[in-house]
Order: structure tokens, then C-alpha cells, then sequence
């Protein structure tokens, strides 16, 4: 038996990949500490794990841009803070998103893994990913585009946001421990695989989102509707834009579809419940148990969050209008591999969506949706990340 330290700041999209990863090493025997903040303390303990928490007083959930930006200063500081403090007492240290990565690695006695969040990020990844992305803002695109704006805006926000002076965009997202690198994605998802070295890296595939329970949600509705199910959800963070809720709810007024609404916030849900609320074939909630929904959805119109979106290849057809963050790069990659459709944010009203749909149900699961399904299915897993990890050790 092994013991092991996590770590990663408490954004869902960055905590809820990793926690498949946790049970899969108690599972396999091995002790796990989690430094986490205390709003995730269920989630740590259901995966056998032991919480050890930081960030107070910002110990809630941090799920929503307004909070996020200010806190994550004090949060990136706090989880180093805890992996200089206790890291050394264990066999190894895993963690997620993390700036100071390549610094504090180099600080510790004992080997440092990421866990990454999302697929790996190179020079040649990042520009095929720009160069896809074709709705992607203009803005963004010169900033990641070029290697010496890329590095000014980190030496810049690095130490302002994230408590860290991160050389590139890669020191973030790129392959950073120099032990063992466990990205989410499959090969297949993976652009340029083979740029990574085989030895450091797993491409472990992705994981279905583990819901919290939630006895409320009629889930036997859904399960019994005779005719076909959409699910939309724009995920926890860039959820703001709520005539997206608003147009598919309206494209499916009055039709034999069970539409499927998740704001990610509650405060967004009763703005559009005050604005009019819905047809009567809406269900509209702030949270869901996505993979049990999207178990029975026949179309997902999801953000294109990393999470979201390969939930939504796992179990049925994806249409993606991505906001912001990774999304761009989520959305056009499943587009490129013929798994989806992006349907841009400024295209987006009620003719196309009923479009989308329509073409969807009509053309069923494509063959590069059944492709990329099966390098989820076939790739090693939490279990397989478990196996390289005792290996290393």
C-alpha cells in the first residue's frame, strides 16, 4: 500500500475529473489525503479519501466566474501552501490544474504526477486546436497565437491571479511532471498522441461524471417519456447567457420532446422562472444528476466543457456552442473527429436548434461519434492510471 496527496483548486471542472481517479486508488488498497476545500468534503469521502481542507474562509464550492477570479490567488496559495506542508510524508504527490507545478515538483523529495483536467497542450496541439477553432474570439485567438503575448499575459496574471509565475500557457496545460502525466482524454481525442512520450504519459480517457444523488429530480419521467429527450446545460461557469435556456425551451414547446434544463445556478434559474418560466415539457433545474439524464437523452446541447461534452459522446449526440475557457477547443475537436456539431454561439436561435436536432435524430450516431465512443470505452481508465502510477513508484 501506498499513501498518496491530492490537490487541486475547487472549480467542478477541474475537481469532479479527478474523483474517479481517488476510488480507483482506495479501491486498489492505497491511502488517499485529498487537499481540497470543505464544500467538496462528500465527494472526497464517498471516493474513500480523507479530506484535508483549505482555502477557508473560502471553503464553499467555487462554481461561478464572479467568485472564481478573485479567490483563485488565495486558493492556488493555499493548496501549495499544503503541498510544501505535507507532501514529503507521502509517497507521492497527484495533482490537478496547478501553475506553480514545475516550481514545487522541484521542491519535493518525492514524485510529483499530474492528473491533468483536461487533453495535453504542446506548441504544435495549440496551434492545429487555433486553427480549427474557427468561432473562436479574436482576442483569444492572438493571445494564445503568439508565443511572446502568451508569455507576457502569464508573467502578468500569474502572480496577480494564480500566485505563480508560470513561463508559457503549457506550464499550465502542458506535460509538466517530469514522473507521470494522466490526461482524461483518449488517443483518439488526443491531438498529436504521439508528441508525448510514452514513458511520462497515460491517456487514461475520460470518466462519466459522478452525480451527486438526488431523490427530488423525477427521474422515472424521464426514464418512461415515449418520445425523445434533450438535455442542455451550459455547465458552472460560463452559464451566464441565459437566452440559450430560453431558446431551447421554445424550440421544443408544444412537440413530443422532454427537454431537460440545468442552469448550474440558482440564481439564473429563478431569473428565468421569473421571466415567464416554461412550456410544460421542461424540466428546469440549477442541478441534475447529469449521467443518469443523459442515459436516456437522445441529443445533448451542452457548452463543450470538457466534462459536459465527453459525457455527452459516451451516451448520445452532442451539439456544442462552446462560451469560453477550453470549451472552443472541446467543441472543434469532437466536430473535427465527426462526433458532433458546433453550433456557434452568435447562429444560435430556434430554427437552428430545431435544425440540429432534427438532423441529428434523422442521421443518428455518425461513425466518427461510434469511433471516439469506443476509444473512451477502450482506453485504461481511473484502473490503468492506478497500474502506471504503482509502476513509476
Amino acid at each position: 500500500m501506498s499513501r498518496f496527496l491530492m490537490a487541486t483548486v475547487p472549480a467542478y471542472g477541474v475537481a469532479n475529473p479527478s474523483f474517479p481517479f481517488t476510488r480507483a486508488l482506495t479501491a486498489a488498497g492505497h491511502e488517499v489525503d485529498y487537499l481540497l476545500t470543505e464544500g467538496f468534503r462528500g465527494k472526497v469521502e464517498q471516493c474513500g479519501a480523507r479530506l484535508i481542507p483549505y482555502g477557508a474562509p473560502l471553503g464553499d464550492k467555487v462554481i461561478s466566474t464572479p467568485k472564481m477570479l478573485p479567490a483563485f490567488r488565495h486558493l492556488f496559495a493555499g493548496m501549495n501552501d499544503g503541498i510544501r506542508r505535507f507532501g514529503n510524508r507521502y509517497d507521492a504527490v497527484i495533482a490537478g490544474f496547478n501553475p506553480s507545478f514545475k516550481q514545487v515538483q522541484r521542491e519535493l523529495d518525492v514524485p510529483m504526477i499530474l492528473l491533468s483536467p483536461v487533453f495535453l497542450q504542446n506548441e504544435r496541439v495549440l496551434d492545429h486546436l487555433l486553427s480549427i477553432c474557427t468561432e473562436i474570439p479574436g482576442p483569444m485567438r492572438s493571445l494564445m497565437g503568439r508565443r511572446w503575448l502568451r508569455r507576457a499575459l502569464m508573467s502578468v496574471i500569474g502572480p496577480l491571479v494564480m500566485d505563480a509565475r508560470p513561463e508559457d500557457f503549457f506550464d499550465l496545460v502542458g506535460a509538466v511532471s517530469d514522473t507521470l502525466n494522466i490526461t482524461p482524454a483518449s488517443r483518439s481525442y488526443q491531438p498529436f498522441p504521439d508528441d508525448f512520450d510514452p514513458a511520462t504519459t497515460v491517456f487514461a480517457g475520460p470518466t462519466t461524471t459522478i452525480s451527486a444523488p438526488d431523490d427530488t429530480f423525477p427521474l422515472d419521467r424521464v426514464a418512461s417519456h415515449d418520445g425523445p429527450v434533450v438535455y442542455a446545460t451550459l455547465g458552472t461557469v460560463f452559464n451566464g447567457w441565459l437566452p440559450y435556456f430560453r431558446i431551447i425551451a421554445d424550440a421544443f414547446a408544444g412537440t413530443d420532446a422532454l427537454v431537460v434544463l440545468t442552469t448550474g445556478s440558482r440564481e439564473h434559474l429563478a431569473e428565468l422562472e421569473a421571466g415567464g418560466g416554461f412550456p410544460d415539457n421542461v424540466i428546469a433545474r440549477s442541478f441534475v444528476p447529469q449521467s443518469e439524464i443523459l442515459a436516456h437523452a437522445d441529443v445533448c446541447f451542452t457548452h463543450g466543457g470538457f466534462g459536459s461534452a465527453t459525457d455527452a459522446v459516451a451516451a448520445t449526440i452532442p451539439i456544442l456552442t462552446p462560451m469560453g475557457a477550453d470549451q472552443f477547443f472541446n467543441a472543434y475537436r469532437i466536430q473535427e473527429l465527426g462526433a458532433g456539431r458546433v453550433l456557434a454561439k452568435k447562429d444560435f436561435s430556434v430554427p437552428t436548434v430545431r435544425a440540429a436536432f432534427d438532423k441529428a435524430m434523422t442521421e443518428g450516431p455518425s461513425t466518427g461519434l461510434l469511433e471516439l465512443r469506443h476509444s473512451f470505452r477502450t482506453a485504461p481508465g481511473p484502473d490503468g492510471a492506478v497500474r502506471a502510477i504503482e509502476a513509476v513508484l
